[in-house]
């Protein structure tokens, strides 16, 4: 497992944790960009159980609190 993770590192600049957690905040992001859906229908669906985590790490990679993120980018919710 240990060459795994070193070659995966070197080959995504990532460990394998934090590739799937990349993954699963865009694929959050692209929800709070196009749906009214809730944060906690969003953080269900990407694979997070736990609300305070899946903020913790959204706003590492993001900048900005789901809430922020969904208000700044969310186009109807922009128009509104």
């Amino acid at each position: 497992s240990r060459t795994f993770i070193r070659r995966f590192k070197k080959a995504t600049l990532n460990t394998p944790l934090e590739y799937i957690q990349r993954v699963r905040i865009e694929v959050a992001k692209k929800t709070f960009e196009s749906t009214p859906s809730t944060i906690s229908e969003v953080m269900y669906n990407v694979g997070y159980i736990d609300e305070k985590a899946f903020r913790k790490t959204f706003k590492k990679y993001t900048g900005l609190s789901p809430l922020e993120y969904r208000k700044k980018y969310n186009r109807e919710m922009a128009l509104a």
